[in-house]
């Protein structure tokens, strides 16, 4: 383009600006907003083939973004998938190969209390259930306890005993999380002073996560 050329444009691009500004309508305003991308890109052809020229161009972009979109989305659904498959089959390995009271108590916290998310402590598998000696194993002093209310000295006293006093936010049943401190149980009924719920029972009732807490599955011999 000359230079005669390029001032016609500037000149023509500058006078649409003028209407633009004194234009009400939208319909209006976009085509004249329209007219100045095209001049400003150094278009040559049409305004209609301008504008059919951007609307393949979005088009193209929306198609590219879904396609993203929805290879995104398989490749969630499929890591998703094989992670679910992967649990599966360890699973099923466990259920042959953890010992039998384990493998049991993990069946009845998924008959009475299963959990339903991956992210809060409990009983997934039967490798989560833990002994009582197993629990309480690499606690070596009072703060492995972390409320403060049961110590490493009662934790011992119960190993001795095989009994234990366990407390909880909801009747002491089948598959209800139980806590060897009372004031975690009050935790959860809503703070201090709330009505909780306790019984003394022994040691292997218990399916244990740490020494702070369980899910009381009572195996029937």
């Amino acid at each position: 383009m000359g230079s005669a050329g390029k001032n016609n444009t500037a000149a023509k691009i500058a006078q649409l600006k003028k209407e633009l500004e004194n234009t009400k309508g939208l319909l209006a305003k976009a085509k004249i907003k329209n007219e100045i991308e095209m001049l400003e890109s150094g278009w040559k052809g049409t305004l209609e083939e301008w504008k059919a020229k951007k609307k393949a161009e979005y088009e193209a972009q929306e198609a590219q973004k879904k396609a993203e979109y929805e290879a995104k989305k398989k490749a969630e659904e499929d890591a998703k998938k094989a992670k679910a498959e992967a649990a599966q089959k360890e699973l099923e390995h466990e259920l042959k190969t953890q010992p039998a009271d384990k493998v049991e108590q993990y069946k009845i916290i998924q008959q009475y209390n299963p959990m339903q998310d991956d992210y809060h402590v409990g009983i997934r598998k039967p490798s989560d259930v833990k002994t009582w000696a197993e629990a309480v194993k690499n606690a070596g002093n009072d703060d492995a306890f972390a409320w403060g209310d049961f110590s490493k000295a009662d934790a011992e006293k119960a190993l001795k005993t095989g009994k234990i006093t366990v407390y909880s936010s909801y009747p002491i049943k089948q598959g209800v999380f139980v806590s060897t401190s009372k004031i975690q149980a009050e935790q959860y009924a809503g703070g201090e002073g709330k009505k909780v719920y306790s019984k003394t029972v022994p040691l292997a009732d218990v399916a244990w996560i740490n020494g702070d807490e369980g899910q009381f599955a009572k195996i029937k011999k």
